[in-house]
């Protein structure tokens, strides 16, 4: 009788525990629901830098884009948890009325208290939110970064303003106006980009000595000359772009076919001049001096072109030569089509040589080159008007 009475006493304090005790805690927690929640939030520490810009108004000009536009300076922040804390800044750029669409990425300046940007770094950021010509107000936001290492700091924000106006970095379309020397008669040709949004501009003409420069629209400005001092490599040469005023053209010497490529880019702003093959075949190597032989149009013996957006006139292949043995290059599908032939009977590829361009065999004769060394190697050829060759490595 007590060990019944002892498990009925043991099943109502389990009901108890499982069943009602819940359901009073949930009025207790209905009760609770019914109060604002506090939420955890990061201290915000006020503006330590106070940054400034050089100037409120710019307009960004393309004639100067890789010098200094704006520079920007602010004062050194100091942790607020340990003065000794290493504080470093990073910076983005926002559309003002329209920050959450239009922003940059951020980028880290160190432990700086100026910063400098150059008109093309700031043109290719705010072109993207507004078009050409047209002001906009630009947000640039500081933060400064504390590193502690027990406890993390809510980065520190100060911003400040500015008025750009963007210049059109990469028209669609770019136009050579080249004179003859001879007859005076001047021409205007549309140039196209190979790719678009690269700024890379070409163009294939029948050439006879002449002048040229180029021209961002059908007027007379702005425009690409030649630069007056040339530091940089054989066949490519640096440009001025001019907004008004006197454009110093481009000279060539030039008789037949020819690409003239130019490349709008700050970093680079040259312009180069190549040979384009006859055909749209990619060369090949054919001869007894490679494990090919004497069969054309080979896919073993195809070269390639490893960057045909910035150097679309170098040409390679890698394989076996054979040293005595025989070769020349194929530019079409046969025997009958134009070929890179060796300036001279048996000349040696390991030489340095100029390639001369090509020809059909009647027009000089069946000459070959011939490598002196066996082994794998690689042919290297460049199309590049003024340093045009063929080297083996």
């Amino acid at each position: 009788m007590k060990k019944d009475l002892f498990e009925k006493t043991k099943e109502l304090l389990h009901f108890v525990v499982y069943i009602l005790l819940p359901l009073v805690g949930g009025g207790w927690m209905g009760v609770a629901c019914n109060e604002d929640p506090e939420y955890f939030q990061l201290q915000t520490y006020p503006d330590q830098m106070h940054i400034d810009v050089s100037q409120t108004e710019i307009v960004f000009n393309k004639g100067i884009a890789n010098q200094p536009a704006l520079t920007f300076n602010w004062q050194k922040a100091v942790s607020p948890i340990n003065a000794s804390d290493e504080v470093t800044y990073k910076m983005a750029f926002y559309d003002t009325n329209q920050k959450t669409e239009n922003h940059s990425e951020y980028i880290d300046l160190g432990d700086v208290t100026t910063a400098s940007f150059t008109h093309d770094e700031l043109n290719s950021i705010v072109s993207r939110w507004v078009i050409p010509g047209q002001p906009l107000q630009v947000t640039a936001q500081l933060l400064a970064i504390v590193h502690n290492k027990e406890k993390y700091v809510k980065p520190i924000q100060s911003t400040v303003d500015f008025t750009a106006t963007c210049y059109e970095k990469y028209p669609t379309y770019m136009y050579i106006r080249y004179t003859d020397d001879l007859t005076q008669v001047t021409k205007t040709e549309r140039m196209e980009q190979r790719q678009m949004g690269t700024g890379i501009y070409e163009v294939t003409l029948n050439l006879e000595p002449c002048t040229y420069y180029f021209l961002t629209t059908l007027e007379d400005y702005p425009a690409y000359g030649v630069a007056a001092n040339q530091t940089g490599k054989p066949g490519i040469y640096t440009m001025d772009y001019v907004t008004s005023g006197t454009v110093n053209p481009f000279t060539t010497t030039e008789y037949g076919r020819r690409t003239i490529v130019i490349d709008t880019n700050a970093d680079e702003n040259n312009c180069r001049m190549y040979l384009p093959l006859p055909s749209s075949n990619m060369p090949w190597i054919v001869g007894n001096a490679t494990d090919i032989g004497w069969e054309t149009n080979q896919p073993a013996g195809k070269f390639t072109v490893a960057d045909p957006l910035h150097e679309p006139y170098i040409y390679t292949w890698t394989g076996n030569l054979i040293a005595g043995g025989e070769f020349k290059i194929g530019l079409g599908s046969s025997w009958g089509d134009q070929f890179f032939y060796a300036p001279t009977a048996n000349a040696d590829p390991f030489a340095t040589e100029t390639l001369l361009p090509y020809r059909l065999q009647d027009d000089g004769g069946d000459l070959k080159w011939v490598p002196t060394q066996s082994g794998v190697y690689t042919v290297k050829l460049s199309l590049l008007v003024n340093d045009m060759y063929i080297k083996l490595y």
